[in-house]
């Protein structure tokens, strides 16, 4: 092989490692023997050279790998991608893991500057292999991806994007160009990545999870925070994007987008911002997925053995002897669960058996391995299930493999990039004394491979940069995915329109689905795209086809009646994904006009919380009118789904200041005979209403004279007093009545809500009766839900305290309740004392930190120190379940129990007993950023607390314990700030003892328990 010479260096790429795959099951730890240094437990791990790493893989189904790049062709590569002519660019982060100048996780900076390069690698002979390689650009700051598009690449360094071409043919690039700045790179683990096309001719990445301050030329373009972009490369127009996940982002052929994180192994992306934020009066949460039916952080199997350093860690921190037993490393054993997944990639070729295709490929880069999973689809949401059972499709006994990211190649095949490290972790997690023994900078190797099936013959892919724009359009109905998109992209970058008619033909007639697709938008990117083909379109056989061609009629909607029969004739479609499609299309279109097609579609909701969701985007002007059409709906109003989707109408129409709206709504509501109906009318009407700072009785008050509404309204009050108060009623009508009590003049409703909480009362009507009360606005409210605080259980102290929480006002009573010792300091939850010693009301936080001085954190470190000895303790696991139920269910699942607030703890059995340790008495040392707590003050003074679910461009989604879930408006937000600390509270100490730690660790460590999910 021949290079041209190019400077070495030794990068690695840490964001796809929160912490590594730890061992098996159980840790794999050994003793440390007499006499030994430090230095002589830490043996380096040598590499194996390129010309034996055949030998250390392990393949299912009869692949195999070829080598078909490596050092000194190549070093430290995390992406790459290739031209129409076969050339493959390849993205080297030489610069990992320290930055140059000082960040969070790393305040020292002094990391290699500018150390980033791309690389041209180029197959000369014709073997299938790279012979050659160029430094095509260098002095580049953490490259992290690389897509082609006319002659040039758009390459990702934060903080920049830039843009490179060679114009003169040297293979180096003499037009470098920032086309944006100001990527923020705190955390390296989540920096910006993965440039892809989409069918749309659009170019689309990860901006991850460090946000940033967006400039093109100088001027501010936009902020980023929780989002992913999107681009027209022609015009540099940008967009932000669902997103806001981690190292890999991923297209099927059908256009659905897949991300992950290190700890979530593959995600779909449902709901795109674009639809969320034209209602601002919705705020929507699970605009991601998880997908994997094995969990966020599915099981993983390795054949590698365990790094010395990581061994030496984990004896360090483990007293536990059963820790001490080692496995036999040459057999495959179950390491835990995915803790650093990255780059998750949809095959696409043609290479492969036919079960290959739309399976997705996620590296695990601690555990040496690639995953494979099957896709299928029910609707527009994916399923992903594990396809190789009790092993993974590709497994290395080398420590150094480290597969970051996956391409689909011009011959059919996935290429896989490794970055070929001795060491992936963050340093911040690893003790300076072990890491004086690492070398975290050896990255001066790396590894490119392609996976063959068994059989594979090798072809020479078409040079597609020489052909004709004629031979381009065939190629849009290759089985390759490669091909189309790079024709399709080489057609929009000519503008070559003279081809639109020949592109009708396979856009109406083409064998392939695919074909037709490409085809369409093709067509759009030039311009040439007709109604009466989308119409056409909208009809054709394969659903997928009819879905994307509803939405390629969006902008046409308001101008072609056309377009919008045809799509509104879809409604009753026999695929859930059209039906989700239309509902959102249908929001670009006149409102007026949708409200029947919106109507129809409303019946399909049962069980379809996706189609319900889009149904809401698009009624942002016609609420009301949807409302009152399914109210006159008799067929409707008797689904189960009925009542919950009424309510969030009203609660848009109550939201907006449209007075008319309002009262024709409520007068269609109070002449409505169901009294659930009523109430959950009522609810969400008042919810809006409270959004912009009104309420129901001022709404009343101000129109209910002239309108009839004052009337209307209490005979309803009326009558609900009496069905709530009577106790030969059913427990159903009697909730259903408190419900309406919520909203009715509290001097009528207070007496019958406050009698309801007596010990003689059901548990259920009690629970109703505090959430009425909760929601009037009298300064009375926080005593009257207090003075039964001695005769309630658990679960209504919660609902109690959580009323009490929202309304500052009503904090002043709780602290004289605690005061007055009417209520115990020991029974409010810890959670909830760190929530008010971290209020935002600075004079709330200080009587709380005066009231719980006693729980004011200490030092951490000490009292974990303190409580080592539990890890010498035999635990008992059946011991430990009790202490989880009464002290972690509230925010962590574990098997079928408990709530998915805080990690999962199935994902977390992997860990060492001290890891555990320390996560429970000290669990904002190294809490990951999405279990942060933030709190979140409304204008109306309504303050929310809890981890960030979800965010979009119209809301934020709070959860809290027991998984409950508060969703605020962006408008509706006055301050929004993180506390800087978990969601988990300090200060468990108190609560669990030494023993109980003990058994808590042993049941969380149980295979039992782990095999329960």
């Amino acid at each position: 092989m021949t290079s041209v010479r190019r400077p070495r260096a030794r990068p690695i790429l840490l964001w796809l490692c929160v912490t590594a795959a730890l061992l098996a099951n159980v840790a794999v730890v050994s003793a440390a023997e007499p006499g030994k240094s430090l230095a002589d437990e830490l043996p380096r791990i040598p590499p194996v050279e390129a010309t034996k790493t055949l030998s250390t893989f392990h393949l299912e189904r009869g692949f195999q790998l070829e080598l078909v790049a490596s050092e000194p062709l190549v070093a430290s590569p995390v992406d790459a991608c290739f031209d129409e002519n076969g050339r493959m660019y390849v993205a080297e982060m030489r610069d990992y893991p320290f930055s140059w100048e000082p960040t969070k996780l790393n305040p020292r900076g002094g990391g290699k500057k500018d150390a980033g390069v791309i690389c041209l690698l180029e197959d000369t002979n014709g073997d299938g292999k790279f012979e050659k390689s160029t430094v095509f650009a260098d002095k580049l700051t953490w490259p992290t991806s690389v897509c082609c598009y006319e002659g040039g690449i758009f390459v990702l360094a934060p903080p920049h994007l830039w843009y490179l071409k060679d114009t003169d043919g040297d293979g180096v690039a003499d037009v470098r160009k920032i086309v944006l700045s100001g990527f923020n790179r705190d955390n390296v683990q989540a920096v910006t990545n993965s440039l892809k096309w989409s069918l749309d001719n659009r170019i689309v990445f990860a901006a991850g999870r460090n946000g940033g301050n967006l400039l093109h030329d100088g001027k501010k373009v936009f902020s980023i925070r929780g989002q992913d972009i999107s681009f027209n490369p022609a015009t540099l127009e940008l967009a932000a994007i669902t997103g806001g996940e981690q190292f890999g982002l991923s297209f099927d052929d059908w256009g659905n987008r897949f991300v992950c994180n290190n700890s979530n192994h593959i995600e779909q992306v449902v709901l795109e911002d674009r639809y969320v934020r034209r209602n601002p009066y919705i705020a929507v949460s699970d605009t991601i997925r998880s997908i994997g039916k094995e969990g966020p952080a599915a099981p993983v199997f390795r054949r590698s053995p365990p790094e010395p350093w990581r061994v030496v860690r984990t004896r360090r921190r483990v007293s536990d002897p059963a820790v001490l037993r080692t496995l036999p490393h040459t057999e495959q054993f179950a390491i835990g669960y995915f803790t650093s997944a990255a780059g998750v990639t949809i095959y696409r070729g043609d290479a492969y058996p036919a079960d290959f295709r739309g399976n997705a490929f996620i590296g695990d880069v601690g555990g040496n391995l690639v995953h494979r999973k099957t896709l299928t689809r029910n609707g527009p949401l994916f399923t992903a299930v594990r396809a190789d059972d009790n092993t993974e499709f590709i497994a290395s006994t080398d420590n150094w493999f480290r597969p970051v990211n996956f391409v689909n190649a011009p011959d059919g095949t996935l290429y896989i990039i490794d970055m070929y490290r001795e060491t992936i972790e963050h340093p911040f997690s690893i003790p300076d004394d072990i890491k004086a023994h690492l070398d975290l900078e050896s990255g001066d190797r790396g590894r490119i491979y392609r996976l063959a099936s068994p059989g594979f013959r090798r072809r020479t892919p078409p040079r597609l940069g020489a052909l004709p724009p004629s031979e381009l359009v065939r190629l849009l109905e290759s089985e390759n995915a490669w091909q189309r998109e790079t024709a399709q992209r080489l057609l929009v970058e000519q503008q070559a329109r003279t081809v639109a008619p020949a592109l009708e033909i396979p856009a109406k007639h083409s064998s392939t689905s695919l074909g037709r697709l490409h085809a369409l938008y093709t067509l759009q990117g030039l311009d040439r795209l007709s109604d009466d083909l989308l119409t056409f379109a909208i009809s054709d056989a394969d659903p997928r086809v009819r879905a994307h061609a509803i939405r390629l009629s969006e902008p046409r909607l308001k101008s072609s009646a056309q377009l919008f029969d045809a799509a509104a004739r879809k409604t009753d479609d026999a695929d859930g994904l059209v039906r989700f499609q239309l509902a959102l299309s249908l929001g670009e279109a006149p409102p007026e006009a949708t409200v029947a097609p919106l109507a129809r579609l409303a019946h399909h909701i049962q069980g379809d919380e996706l189609l319900r969701t889009a149904l809401l985007t698009s009624v942002a002007h016609n609420a009301d009118q949807l409302a009152r059409r399914l109210l006159a709906d008799e067929s409707f109003l008797h689904e189960s789904a009925a009542s919950g989707f009424l309510a969030e109408l009203a609660a848009i129409v109550g939201t907006q200041a449209d007075s008319a709206k309002a009262i024709g709504l409520l007068q269609t509501v109070f002449s409505a005979k169901m009294p659930e109906l009523q109430a959950a009318l009522l609810q969400g009407f008042a919810q809006g209403l409270g959004r912009r700072g009104s309420s129901l009785a001022q709404f009343l008050h101000e129109h209910g004279s002239e309108t009839g509404l004052g009337h209307s309204a209490a005979a309803v009050f009326k009558r609900a007093t009496e069905t709530a108060a009577d106790q030969t009623r059913g427990q159903t009508d009697r909730i259903t009545a408190i419900r309406l009590l919520a909203f009715g003049p509290y001097a009528e409703v207070a007496p019958v809500l406050t009698s309801l909480l007596s010990p003689q009362t059901p548990p259920e009507l009690q629970a109703a009766a505090i959430a009425a009360l909760a929601n009037q606005d009298n300064a009375r409210v926080g005593r009257q839900l207090l003075a039964g605080w001695k005769s309630f259980g658990p679960a209504i102290r919660r609902d109690v305290i959580d009323a009490v929480l929202h309304k500052p006002v009503r904090l002043g009573d709780l602290f004289q309740a605690i005061e007055a010792r009417e209520v115990s300091r020991s029974e409010i939850e810890r959670d909830v004392k760190q929530l008010l010693m971290n209020h935002p009301n600075t004079a709330i936080r200080r009587q709380a930190r005066t009231l719980f001085a006693s729980d004011l954190s200490g030092d951490r470190g000490k009292i974990v120190a303190a409580y080592r000895p539990a890890l010498a303790q035999p635990g008992k696991a059946e011991r430990g379940r009790d202490v989880y139920e009464r002290r972690c269910a509230t925010c962590h699942r574990f098997g079928n129990s408990g709530h998915a607030v805080g990690p999962d703890l199935v994902s977390v059995q992997n860990k060492s007993p001290a890891d555990l340790l320390i996560a429970i008495l000290d669990p904002s040392r190294e809490a990951q950023p999405n279990f942060i707590a933030y709190n979140v003050v409304t204008a109306q003074g309504t303050v929310y607390s809890g981890i960030i679910a979800a965010e979009s461009a119209a809301g934020v989604t709070l959860r809290r314990a027991e998984g409950k879930e508060d969703k605020i408006l962006r408008n509706q937000i006055e301050e929004i700030a993180s506390t800087g600390k978990s969601l988990m509270p300090e200060g468990l100490e108190k609560d669990i003892s030494s023993d109980q730690m003990a058994d808590l660790i042993a049941f969380i460590k149980s295979p039992a328990a782990g095999s329960s999910r």
